[in-house]
């Protein structure tokens, strides 16, 4: 029951994107989506396709096809809007939106994946949070390979994790050291992979339950602390601000803790959750464009800004861009489930 998180998450990146642009709403936001692979993926790996030769190559082809085919009609969305709109307005509106010219470039973006310590500081990137998307391949990987098959191996991977950040703050390195590289990512999705573990605990589901632990209450608890950091970093509190960053961290975790045990956050059904969480993914890929291609609509020029029209835009990219993911989900992905579910069956 985790299609309502996913998509609060995408939508949390998409309004930080498009309208507040304030650290650090964003960045939560991908963390707990770090968090959610890990668990989700360690998970499918125990329960669905086993570390078997052939149990991974089904793992790796159902992922390849849940990624890629969405994004590559992502991306060719990005090509036409550089197209219609001009390379200048397209990349004054994303610096990484231009289109790839090299060899190298043309392959980051043909598989999304870009070859980097930190993904992000590769461009062109023609849909550009991708380099997030390049980490969850990473760990997908590491994942399919068995870093996660014992909780031994996850406890020790944790452990090399936590080192990584201590280090970072010995090192006196910037924040973006905790955030941005494949290393950083390694914290939020070995957390993720433990929660796996974690929820299969007798004792520790009767202790939540004692401590009366609610998934509705802390989700209402992620997203308090969600915004009052985000008005709280606004007034340069330094290292301060890494508090809520862990909090987060720590919140998330929690609450897809509760969701694994079976707790919901509303009383939907399975179904209607499902149905929720389709849009995360296409939100997430396609909402640079559909800001681009709003703002050109009400304004006949590319921005994004805190503003009244900083709204107005991000309300009707909110409307296209969940237009075109309705489109992506029931043209695309739905017929695509159809031989993921084969491919599972057959492993």
């Amino acid at each position: 029951m985790l299609g309502l998180l996913r998509t609060t998450l995408a939508l949390m990146v998409m309004f930080f994107h498009l309208y507040f642009g304030i650290l650090p709403l964003g960045t939560y936001a991908v963390f707990a989506f770090y968090i959610i692979s890990g668990y989700l993926m360690t998970l499918i790996m125990h329960e669905n396709y086993g570390y078997t030769l052939k149990g991974r190559y089904s793992f790796s082809a159902n992922r390849a096809l849940r990624l890629y085919p969405q994004y590559w009609c992502a991306a060719l969305l990005s090509i036409a809007i550089i197209k219609i709109y001009g390379p200048n307005a397209v990349k004054g509106f994303h610096e990484s939106i231009y289109l790839p010219t090299s060899t190298k470039d043309i392959l980051h973006n043909l598989f999304m994946f870009f070859t980097a310590w930190s993904p992000s500081s590769i461009n062109p990137r023609l849909v550009p949070p991708t380099w997030a998307l390049t980490i969850e391949i990473f760990f997908y990987i590491l994942i399919c390979l068995g870093i996660s098959k014992t909780f031994f191996r996850v406890k020790l991977w944790l452990s090399i994790s936590i080192s990584y950040v201590i280090l970072s703050y010995a090192a006196n390195w910037e924040w973006q050291t905790r955030y941005f590289p494949i290393a950083a990512a390694s914290l939020p999705f070995s957390v993720g992979s433990a929660i796996f573990f974690l929820a299969k605990n007798e004792k520790l589901l009767k202790a939540s339950k004692n401590l009366s632990l609610s998934a509705r209450s802390l989700y209402f608890i992620f997203l308090s602390n969600c915004i009052s950091w985000t008005i709280l970093y606004q007034r340069n509190i330094g290292y301060i601000a890494e508090i809520g960053f862990y909090l987060n961290i720590i919140f998330s975790s929690l609450l897809i803790y509760t969701l694994a045990t079976g707790q919901k956050i509303f009383p939907l059904s399975k179904k209607t959750d499902g149905i929720i969480g389709d849009y995360s993914y296409p939100v997430y890929l396609l909402h640079w464009q559909c800001g681009l291609i709003a703002s050109f609509i009400i304004f006949s020029e590319a921005f994004h800004e805190l503003s009244l029209r900083g709204l107005a835009n991000l309300t009707l990219a909110t409307i296209i861009t969940a237009t075109l993911s309705t489109i992506l989900i029931y043209r695309l992905d739905k017929p695509i489930q159809k031989i993921r579910d084969q491919i599972k069956k057959n492993k």
